[in-house]
């Protein structure tokens, strides 16, 4: 199979995140402005101007500026990404977390094993990150770092077997998927298998 299919895809979905973040940040910066004229049009009641605004129009002004920066937010693929990870909206601060996700075959991962060091081509991508987050919304990430786990260390380790023990040509390439397919939900254009979060105190 050629490679070029891929490369304009790649290209391609390059090319609609970047519109959509041009699109996102204006629409963020529309609500933005919207919100400041809606403020400046409260000093000005409140202060007596002149040509006093129309009260009537500040909370439509309010609503449809909340309506641009909130469309903006999910537009906007930076925004969205940061959402999907999205912790309780009670968390404040420091938050460390670790998500796992499946590396298939057709995904040319040249990353080794930290267990067995052997190339992986399917297994397991485990994600540790330390984040600020605001309301549970990730808004600062200090640190992201990626242990690569083949397919039979990964299934070891779901399992609960010792990695050495396994005999890794004996490994079916659905063990894994079967095996963690809890939860589907799709992050970073891949399946995320399980998140859990460490709290940093």
């Amino acid at each position: 199979m050629s490679d070029e299919p891929s490369s304009v895809v790649a290209l391609a979905d390059s090319v609609s995140d970047l519109l959509n973040g041009i699109a996102g940040w204006l629409l963020v910066g529309f609500g933005v402005a919207g919100l400041l004229s809606a403020g400046g049009s409260v000093v000005q009641l409140v202060g007596g101007a002149s040509p006093a605004p129309n009260p009537a129009v500040i909370p439509f002004l309010t609503l449809f500026s909340l309506l641009f920066v909130t469309f903006g937010m999910f537009v906007n693929p930076r925004f969205r990404r940061r959402l999907d990870r999205r912790h309780a909206p009670s968390r404040f601060g420091w938050v460390r977390s670790v998500d796992d996700r499946v590396v298939h075959a057709d995904e040319d991962c040249r990353e080794r094993c930290v267990v067995c060091e052997d190339r992986v081509d399917r297994g397991l991508d485990r994600r540790y990150r330390s984040e600020f987050v605001v309301a549970g919304v990730p808004v600062y990430t200090a640190s992201e770092d990626h242990n690569y786990y083949c397919l039979a260390c990964a299934t070891a380790d779901r399992s609960g077997v010792a990695a050495e023990s396994v005999t890794r040509p004996a490994a079916d390439a659905n063990d894994l998927d079967t095996e963690t397919d809890e939860s589907d939900t799709d992050t970073d254009d891949h399946d995320t298998r399980s998140v859990a979060t460490v709290d940093e105190r």
